[in-house]
């Protein structure tokens, strides 16, 4: 059964790091190619002359040393990093987001597993990583092109350091997510009044507001349950960003597995049952947006569940 990606929770992990890295198979000429235009940016930002290459093709100068013992594949490391191509565009930042970004390093691309066994704790380092330790010919999105060298500022924090880094990110967050929350009750009551709903629907304490058009009979679905249901989603405008009704095949999920709106919404229900939710952004996707939902998006939902698992 298809499920769509939309439902889906996200990890607050860099995606674009994680996965299948690196294996591409270039011949010398592209090799060489590639080499060389790595060289020329080094050239250009004054650097050639402190880089050091690697026998994989890595280019580095170690900024900082940091102290301790290299980090392996197995081990769990916290590391902020800035990412850009050789032209400068930046492809994805921990340092701009405010977040480190924890992660085990047999799980990156090579490049990186590479990279980062060099560093120890406190340390910080520049890198430029030949695509075929990268992404190679497929690339990675619209921000990372095939064949594309990267560049990484990296700094692999100290476990004091990282908690203290993670314990601020989370207080931000948290601070963040209340504020927002905020702003998208008001949204939520603004649209239910312009709709001719005001006073006639329910909100959860989490900030959900809700209509049960159809009571439904039997046992409401915990959070352990698998549930088969339709559904129909949208942004507050009206825009339809997800639809099992359109696609014609009611989708089926563990409620784990599914955006915390969705783990308090479906509940609310009972098999037969149909309801229309107006989730908050913090609730959903919150400050990242994913396909057609732009970030602290309230979504609109019509659910009819079919059966509990």
């Amino acid at each position: 059964m298809k499920k769509s990606i939309q439902l889906l929770t996200f990890s607050l992990a860099i995606l674009v790091l994680i996965g299948c890295g690196g294996g591409a198979s270039f011949d010398a000429a592209q090799a060489g190619t590639q080499d060389a235009d790595m060289q020329a940016f080094l050239k250009e930002q004054g650097l050639y002359s402190k880089a050091t290459k690697t026998p994989s093709g890595i280019y580095y100068i170690m900024e900082k040393e940091g102290e301790g013992a290299h980090p392996t594949p197995a081990d769990n490391i916290t590391a902020h990093y800035h990412g850009t191509l050789l032209n400068g565009n930046v492809f994805d930042s921990s340092v701009e987001r405010g977040v480190p970004f924890k992660f085990q390093l047999g799980r990156v691309i090579k490049g990186w597993q590479e990279a980062m066994g060099m560093m120890k704790p406190g340390g910080k380092g520049k890198f430029v990583i030949p695509s075929a330790l990268a992404y190679g010919e497929r690339g990675a999105g619209a921000s990372i092109p095939p064949n594309s060298p990267l560049v990484f500022d990296i700094e692999l924090l100290d476990p004091t350091e990282a908690a203290r880094q993670e314990a601020e990110a989370a207080k931000k967050a948290q601070a963040a997510a209340l504020e927002q929350a905020t702003k998208d009750d008001v949204i939520i009551k603004n649209h239910l009044s312009k709709i001719g709903l005001e006073g006639k629907t329910q909100r959860t304490d989490s900030g959900i507001y809700y209509t049960i058009a159809k009571e439904g009979k039997g046992k409401n679905p915990t959070i352990s349950d698998k549930v088969k249901v339709h559904y129909h989603g949208m942004l507050l405008d009206g825009t339809v960003f997800d639809s099992s009704v359109d696609r014609g095949t009611p989708a089926e999920f563990p409620l784990n597995g599914v955006v915390k709106g969705w783990q308090e919404a479906v509940p609310l229900l009972k098999p037969g049952g149909k309801g229309t939710f107006y989730i908050p952004s913090t609730l959903c996707y919150g400050s990242r947006s994913t396909g057609k939902i732009p970030a602290n998006s309230v979504l609109v939902f019509d659910v009819e569940l079919f059966e509990v698992k």
